[in-house]
Formats: structure tokens, C-alpha cells, sequence
């Protein structure tokens, strides 16, 4: 059943996967290997194409961040596969389940010793026995919540907003004609920004500074209420 549930929500590879890569995946023994051949792909990958010089220049610190984001997946995978498994010790789970037993068993003769009323007695053995089992119950659902279960995480949905982000950054452009590439042979031109308020009433006030020393009046400029000059 589980492994229908799995086969039902498979976790999509954009581009797909080629027949050489799962090739190479298959012959990989365990998950730990598949996964490291897969950030070797990535490492492998990214370096050939500055290599190549596809990245055009991009500065060395920023091609770094590259690896240094998959060195944080790695670190993020070893963490996840450290707590799923890890399992729990085992004798303090087996004592746990038998604890659990002996509250099932022996709750309802202590209910039924101490209480005089039988419906009292059976809301407070139903209820005592139900947060113990639950609790044993969670306990064991908190251990590897990596299963595909749908009381676990939802993986194939994480996988898919990942997925769709990626897809989005790909496809997504900035719609400023600033950043427009110019045609071959073509040059250019730089187009004015235009200035926001205070840049251009700073400007003016530079300018009406520059005319007042020529006429030999004070160079302190005011706006508003501060005066540049005194600080005031």
C-alpha cells in the first residue's frame, strides 16, 4: 500500500531524467550515494560552464555562492537522513509499549476501586487510556516523518513549489527596457534616470550655492528647518 502511495505522488525532475542518469543512479548502492552523485552533478556542472565561459565574468564570490547553496542542501540532507535513520532506542520503546499495556489493563480495576460512580469511572478510564495511547501513538509517527504517509511531511508538494519557483526565476525577465541587450554591431545608449525630488531640489540648492559665492554671500545651505552649515 505504501509503495502504490509513493509510485501515486513521485517527485518531478524538471528536464526529466536521461537514460544514462538512471543508469548511473541505479548502479549507486543506497540513497546516501545517490544523492552525493547528484551534488557531484550539479558541482560538475556549474564549474564547466564558467569554465566555459557561459557565466560571462560573473565574479568569482558570486560563482562560489553556487556552491557553497549546494554544500547547504548536502548539510540539509545529512540532517534529515540523521533523523530518519536514527531509530529510537530501542529498549526505552519497548518499555514505552509495555507501560502503555499495563495502563490499558490495570486503569479500568483502579477506576472501578476508587470511583463509586460507574459512569465516572468509565469517562475517566476512557480518557486516561486514550492521552497515554495518543501519546505513544505520536511519539511513533515523530520518528521519521520521511515515510510518504499522509500523516507525514508532504513531500511531493514541497518538491512541486520548489519546482514552480524555479520554473518562475527561469522564465521570469525584468520588463525594463533598460535591460534590453543591444542588437550586434549596435551601441547602447544610456538612457537619463530620471532624478527623484530630493535629487533634483539638492541640485538646485547646489547650484544657487555655487552663484552665491560668486556674489560673496554665505555658503551654508538650509532645508527647511536644518541648516547644513551648523547643524541646527
Amino acid at each position: 500500500e505504501r509503495v502504490l502511495y509513493n509510485a501515486a505522488r513521485p517527485l518531478r525532475v524538471l528536464g526529466g531524467v536521461s537514460d544514462a542518469e538512471m543508469h548511473m543512479l541505479m548502479n549507486a548502492r543506497g540513497p546516501s550515494a545517490k544523492v552525493a552523485l547528484c551534488s557531484l552533478w550539479l558541482n560538475e556542472f556549474v564549474t564547466r560552464e564558467h569554465l566555459s565561459g557561459s557565466t560571462n565574468g560573473v565574479a568569482a564570490p558570486i560563482i562560489s555562492r553556487l556552491y557553497q547553496y549546494c554544500s547547504d542542501g548536502m548539510t540539509g540532507y545529512h540532517q534529515a537522513r540523521k533523523i530518519a535513520y536514527t531509530p529510537f532506542p530501542f529498549p526505552h520503546a519497548q518499555v514505552t509499549t509495555l507501560f502503555v499495556a499495563v495502563v490499558v489493563f490495570f486503569m479500568p480495576v483502579l477506576m472501578y476501586s476508587f470511583v463509586n460512580s460507574w459512569w465516572l469511572a468509565y469517562l475517566l478510564d476512557f480518557f486516561t487510556v486514550l492521552c497515554f495511547v495518543s501519546l505513544h501513538m505520536v511519539a511513533r509517527e515523530l520518528e521519521n516523518p520521511f515515510t510518504s504517509v499522509p500523516n507525514d511531511l508532504p513531500l511531493p508538494t514541497v518538491q512541486a513549489e520548489f519546482n514552480e519557483a524555479l520554473v518562475s526565476m527561469f522564465a521570469g525577465y525584468n520588463p525594463d527596457a533598460w535591460w534590453e541587450l543591444p542588437k550586434k554591431g549596435e551601441r547602447k545608449e544610456k538612457k537619463d534616470i530620471p532624478k527623484t525630488p530630493l535629487q533634483g531640489s539638492i541640485k538646485e540648492d547646489n547650484e544657487n550655492e555655487d552663484e552665491g559665492k560668486e556674489n560673496g554671500e554665505s555658503n551654508s545651505t538650509t532645508y527647511g528647518a536644518i541648516d547644513i552649515e551648523s547643524g541646527v
